[in-house]
């Protein structure tokens, strides 16, 4: 099981297109009811790229090859101290190509999983009221093709009690 971040360095895989991203429906942690990237923390002993793919067919069930990194962002998020997380996540993110596996698109029975499945969102739907930060960073470069590497300090950011999921895919 792939367990809560403690680091607040995290490799992030992006999977998607011009018109849709694959996204989790978060449930746990600071990203809690929102949708999110596949994440996974940074620890020792794991080449970047075998980490990335590897949280990648947890979380989504899909098997990946990395197309390139985009580049690192440094998120800042007050509102994240109300629940003991670190404010400052360093996420590096990955643009994958899926090569295999099917979308797991309802939370598996047999784990205590911190999504209920993933998704194929359009890019129109995903917001800052119902996505991470990540997932917004994510968006900009599917839309634009650019990745600003600039610090991102998130002051108005909501940690929501209700789920944000748009209850159809695309």
């Amino acid at each position: 099981m792939i367990s809560e971040p403690s680091s607040p360095l995290v490799v992030c895989g992006v999977i998607g297109d011009s018109t849709t991203m694959i996204v989790n429906k978060s449930l746990t942690g600071p990203f809690k009811n929102r949708y999110d990237l596949v994440t996974m923390p940074i620890v020792g002993g794991i080449a970047l790229s075998e980490a990335v793919n590897k949280v990648t067919q947890l979380q989504t069930g899909l098997q990946t090859i990395i197309s390139k990194q985009l580049g690192t962002v440094q998120f800042t998020i007050p509102t994240l101290a109300a629940l003991a997380i670190p404010t400052t996540l360093i996420s590096i993110f990955y643009l994958l190509e899926p090569v295999g596996g099917q979308l797991i698109t309802k939370r598996p029975s047999y784990t205590t999983a911190l999504s209920a499945g993933a998704a194929r969102v359009a890019l129109a739907q995903l917001n800052w009221h119902n996505s991470s930060p990540a997932v917004m960073q994510a968006k900009r470069f599917l839309l634009t093709g650019a990745f600003p590497t600039d610090e991102q300090h998130i002051a108005g950011y909501t940690i929501h009690e209700q789920q944000q999921f748009i209850s159809t895919d695309v």
